[in-house]
C-alpha cells in the first residue's frame, strides 16, 4: 500500500503487485525515497501464498501518475530470500536500496544502484540502516556489530568501516545505531540506542555526530522527565549544521513517541500533540523538507484498533493526523 498527502489528506494511491489471480502472492512495500514529483521509489518484498514460500525483492517506481513494477537484478542464485528495507534517490539516474538475504545458509546484507537504466548489485556494506546519500561518491549507513556501534563509508566503488565511540554505563557495552542522514559530507548524523541499565530493556537515547573527520557523541535527552524502560531513536532527518530531527519511542510496557531537535547547539525534547485514544505508539521514520516542515511515520494503538501512525512537524511541535488505514 502506499498513501498520498495532497496538501489537505492522505490518500490510499493504488500499486502493483507480482503474480496475479492465477498465482496469488503477499507483498508489503518497507520503505520509499522521493527525488521529484514524477521520480520516486519504492521497495520491500513480495512471496507466493505457500506454506513455506520463497520471498522476492520488490521495487516500484512512481512517474507522477502511477506506480509500475521494475525488475530487481538477478544474483545468479547466489542470493535468495531477498528483502529490501531502505531506499534512497539523488537523481532520475542515481538510486541506492538496501536489505538482506540469505546466501551460504547465513543472512548477509544486499546493496544495489539504479543507473537510469537497470538496477545491478553494488558491493555490500555490513551495516544495514538505510543509506545516507550526500552525493553518488558519499554515502553512509550504520548499525551495530557484536553490541558496538558501526558506520561506513561508500566512495562510489567501496565501503570502508569508519571508527564510531559507543556509550555505555558501568560495565555494560551494549550500543548500536540504527539511522544514519547527513545534509553535507561535514554534517552526518546517526542515532540509536545504547544499555543503560541492568538489563536490555533499559535502554537511552544515542546520537553520533561526523564533522568530516570524525564520529562523536553527543548528549540527547531520553524524553519527558521520569521517563524509563526501553529509550530509543530509530531515525533521523538532517538539513543543515543548525537543524535536525530525530524520532523514536520511551516508555516501558506504555510505550509513546519520543521526538526530539537539533538547533545548532543541543537537542531536545520537543512535544506530540496524539488525537484521543492512543495508548501505544512508537516512530520509525522521518523525512525533513525544511526546519518548519516534516513527516514522521510508525506504528500504534488507538482505541481497540491497531494504525499506522502519522504525525507533521510545523517547526515548533508534532501533531498526529489522520490518514486512511484500510
Amino acid at each position: 500500500m502506499t498513501e498520498h498527502w495532497d496538501g489537505q489528506r492522505w490518500r490510499a494511491v493504488p500499486c502493483p503487485s507480482p503474480g496475479g489471480t492465477a498465482e496469488p502472492t503477499r507483498s508489503s512495500l518497507a520503505a520509499v525515497a522521493i527525488d521529484a514529483p514524477d521520480d520516486a521509489w519504492a521497495v520491500g518484498t513480495w512471496s507466493p501464498i505457500e506454506h513455506v514460500p520463497p520471498s522476492y525483492g520488490l521495487i516500484e517506481h512512481w512517474n507522477g501518475a502511477k506506480w509500475t513494477l521494475v525488475p530487481v537484478p538477478s544474483s545468479g542464485g547466489h542470493v535468495t530470500h531477498l528483502d529490501l528495507t531502505a531506499v534512497a534517490a539523488a537523481s532520475p539516474t542515481a538510486a541506492w536500496a538496501i536489505g538482506e538475504g540469505v546466501a551460504g545458509g547465513h543472512f548477509v546484507t544486499v546493496f544495489m544502484g539504479w543507473n537510469g537504466t537497470r538496477w545491478r548489485y553494488l558491493p555490500s556494506p555490513a551495516g544495514m540502516s538505510g543509506p545516507a546519500v550526500i552525493s553518488a561518491h558519499d554515502i553512509w549507513v550504520v548499525g551495530g556489530s557484536k553490541h558496538r556501534t558501526l558506520a561506513e563509508h561508500w566512495d562510489g566503488s567501496k565501503w570502508t568501516i569508519v571508527p564510531t565511540p559507543n556509550a555505555f554505563k558501568d560495565r555494560t557495552r551494549n550500543s548500536g545505531l540504527f539511522a544514519v542522514s547527513g545534509s553535507s559530507s561535514s554534517n552526518v548524523w546517526a542515532v540509536g540506542e545504547y544499555q543503560s541499565g541492568p538489563t536490555s530493556l533499559d535502554t537511552s537515547t544515542l546520537v553520533e555526530h561526523w564533522d568530516g573527520a570524525r564520529w562523536q557523541l553527543q548528549p540527547s535527552p531520553n524524553g519527558p522527565p521520569g521517563a524509563r524502560g526501553e529509550r530509543d531513536l530509530s531515525a533521523v532527518a538532517a538539513l543543515s549544521r543548525s537543524s535536525a530531527l530525530a524520532v523514536g519511542s520511551y516508555g516501558a510496557g506504555a510505550v509513546l513517541p519520543l521526538t526530539e531537535r537539533w538547533n545548532g547547539v543541543r537537542w531536545t525534547t520537543v512535544p506530540n500533540k496524539l488525537q484521543p485514544g492512543v495508548t501505544f505508539a512508537y516512530l520509525t521514520s522521518v523525512a525533513a523538507v525544511d526546519p518548519r516542515y516534516a513527516w514522521a511515520i510508525g506504528e500504534g494503538d488507538q482505541y481497540t484498533k491497531h494504525i499506522s501512525f502519522i504525525e507533521k512537524w510545523n517547526g515548533t511541535s508534532w501533531q498526529q493526523l489522520p490518514n486512511p488505514n484500510p
